[in-house]
């Protein structure tokens, strides 16, 4: 028989926090992380659920062998932007013997979120007809595509409640047009192990705060300018984001 492990409660008790799950199992921790994605469950029993935001654009995505191109060349990693837009192309292996490629424009209808939804690869290659040679080329040898819809959430109040938080895209998911989803949530991973170094249960709750108070407002400004998609398209001071080091960046009081 399968047994069904999804999480459906959370409280407080004077053991930690018990968990309850859909099977009818039960289990007390001192502190619960819920680093459980866009869709996350901690933060709809925390918070309330609230569907997440349609941004009206699709992705196209794939991989496929280099040696399709016949061997024609590419540059290292292009974004390539058109005014309502763009589409991303790079090598993903040392030999470079296989291409990534990766767009974002309109089409506001198209709703699905799955890894496995197939594209048309036709309609892909019609959206970046007139840009540059090398992306028609690339989507010219593109056999093969998935698509679905880009989504995001806007920055939640709170993040934390006793001795329960969120982490990562459950509290601050984002468009990928900055390729910083995973990177923010392995900052705060960082951030939280140093809340929490020499931590017991009863200071749980405070190393929580301190951690959100820590990483809230980089996340946001993040979030923003994900958001926005100009990041890159013209001269930009990059420093603040990738010069941040999540092991010595200053915590909140």
């Amino acid at each position: 028989m399968r047994l069904n492990h999804k999480l459906v409660g959370l409280n407080e008790i004077g053991e930690g926090v018990r968990l309850a799950f859909a099977n009818g199992a039960t289990v007390t921790a001192d502190a619960v992380i819920g680093a459980d994605g866009v869709h996350s469950v901690v933060r709809d029993i925390l918070f309330g659920a609230s569907p997440v935001n349609f941004t009206g654009r699709i992705a196209y995505r794939t991989t496929y062998p280099a040696a399709l191109l016949g061997g024609e060349k590419i540059d290292d990693c292009t974004k390539w932007w058109g005014e309502d837009r763009h589409i991303v192309i790079y090598y993903v292996k040392p030999d470079r013997s296989e291409i990534y490629l990766v767009t974002s424009q309109p089409e506001p209808d198209f709703r699905i979120e799955s890894w496995s939804a197939k594209g048309d690869v036709r309609q892909l290659r019609k959206a970046f007809v007139g840009f540059h040679r090398q992306v028609e080329r690339v989507l010219a040898a593109c056999p093969d595509v998935h698509k679905w819809a880009i989504v995001d959430r806007n920055s939640l109040e709170h993040w934390a409640d006793r001795n329960v938080t969120l982490l990562g895209d459950a509290c601050h998911p984002m468009t990928p047009y900055m390729a910083q989803g995973a990177a923010m949530a392995i900052e705060d991973a960082a951030v939280l192990s140093r809340c929490l170094d020499g931590v017991e249960r009863e200071g749980v709750a405070n190393a929580f705060r301190r951690f959100e108070a820590t990483r809230k407002e980089r996340t946001e400004r993040i979030q923003a300018t994900s958001r926005a998609n100009t990041w890159l398209s013209g001269k930009t001071d990059a420093d603040w984001v990738y010069g941040y080091d999540a092991w010595t960046a200053p915590l909140a009081a």
